[in-house]
């Protein structure tokens, strides 16, 4: 068996070259995906406020749907109409290799009317995990017992 020979200088070289490409792309990934994280919690809401609640640590695919104040919809940062968000939700779940959550900031001023078509529009697409993002109360005493 023939084994391989050192170069003239006494040194084997490495190319580095794969290396610094995936780098590179690791580097435009995260860039990219940052922003359109940002964007999706770009609109400035008052959310609601909320007595009790559990943090979703879990990781999982996600969608969020902004509702502003005056009741516009917006998906990725762009204003959405009722059928341009149902063929959204249904491409996403189709693609989608995991059950697909939605979650839902809205206005605390957004009245119901303007959020039940998004959740019957999630469930025709066959949503059926969906979460509302709120705040917490920051205050400890119990308003409902009269604070004492």
């Amino acid at each position: 068996m023939r084994t391989p020979q050192l170069l003239a200088s006494g040194s084997a070289s490495i190319n580095m070259t794969p290396m610094i490409d995936v780098v590179f792309l690791l580097i435009i990934f995260f860039l990219v995906s940052s922003h359109l994280a940002q964007q999706e919690n770009s609109l400035e809401l008052d959310l609601p406020q909320a007595d009790s609640g559990l943090e979703d640590l879990a990781l999982r695919e996600t969608m969020i749907v902004n509702v502003s104040a005056d009741g516009r919809w917006q998906l990725a940062g762009a204003v959405v109409d009722e059928a341009n968000l149902t063929q959204r939700f249904l491409a996403r779940v189709a693609s989608a290799s995991e059950p697909l959550q939605l979650k839902i900031r809205t206005d605390r001023e957004v009245p119901y009317k303007r959020i039940e078509p998004l959740l019957r529009m999630a469930a025709a697409a066959g949503i059926g995990d969906i979460v509302f993002s709120v705040y917490e109360r920051s205050d400890n005493v119990d308003s409902r017992s009269g604070g004492g």
